[in-house]
């Protein structure tokens, strides 16, 4: 298990291993998740994630940053939370929640 790792030790859990990883935003390396490996685990077509990314007035270099290595968009914690509540499906709060219950942990893992 890394630092980043999510893992409940439930097995039957199909959110185990959220992808988190690290970008520069707002030039600072900040706890990321990409909109692709948002999509993958929370069952969205990627369309879908990137239509609610722009109908959520993120802000450009503060909450969100486009990584051309990747060619994919690095979303803050807070803003993959906001967009999976935009989602509003029983898969996306459960994301919303394990995000929270990542963050309360303060990365201790």
């Amino acid at each position: 298990m890394n630092k980043y790792s999510t893992t409940t030790g439930n097995k039957n859990s199909d959110t185990d291993n959220l992808p988190i990883k690290r970008y520069r935003i707002a030039n600072r390396r900040r706890i990321v998740i990409y909109t692709k490996d948002l999509a993958v685990i929370s069952t969205l077509p990627e369309s879908a994630i990137n239509t609610l990314h722009k109908k959520s007035q993120l802000r450009k270099g503060q909450d969100w940053a486009f990584n051309p290595d990747k060619s994919d968009f690095a979303l803050s914690l807070s803003s993959a939370q906001a967009i999976m509540v935009m989602a509003d499906t029983e898969k996306s709060w459960n994301i919303h929640h394990r995000i929270s219950d990542f963050i309360q942990q303060g990365l201790k893992k």
